[in-house]
């Protein structure tokens, strides 16, 4: 299975990274797993590394079905999740899957967040709380 986690305990993160060609079904396996973690979760947040996915294979009906696991965190009392997608596609599915999750669901106590950008696990909280890092498309100026 390309997805996978570990708990950093002493950061209260939810280290999660998927990896290869990913399907549905593996985020599917991957959320399971992380909605058991025995842990007290309380104020723990996800940071979830999409840098080696080759490919992402959600559609939106197949980000419906990933919303429940993300409120089964929620009931665990996880407050957020920030998604490291440097790849452009890769980051505009990740887009899909969150703006589904937080509608669905509701949203996470501290939401989502998306960077293009890794942010060390010791600094995941901090940036949860600074917002996004994706940078605003550029247009080339205008010739009058």
């Amino acid at each position: 299975m390309p997805a996978g986690y570990e708990y950093q305990i002493d950061h209260r993160v939810i280290h999660g990274a998927a990896w290869d060609h990913v399907t549905l079904d593996d985020l599917e396996h991957y959320m399971a797993d992380a909605s058991r973690l025995p842990s007290d979760l309380r104020g723990a947040v996800e940071y979830l590394d999409l840098s080696e996915v080759i490919t992402l294979q959600v559609s939106m009906v197949g980000a419906l079905q990933l919303a429940p696991w993300y409120e089964s965190l929620i009931d665990r009392g996880i407050s957020g999740s920030v998604i490291f997608a440097p790849d452009e596609e890769v980051y505009e599915i990740a887009e899909t899957i969150v703006a589904t999750c937080a509608q669905v669901g509701g949203g996470l106590p501290d939401g989502y967040r998306l960077t293009s950008t890794p942010v060390a696990l010791r600094n995941v909280h901090h940036f949860l709380k600074q917002g996004s890092t994706r940078k605003a498309p550029t247009r080339p100026a205008q010739v009058a």
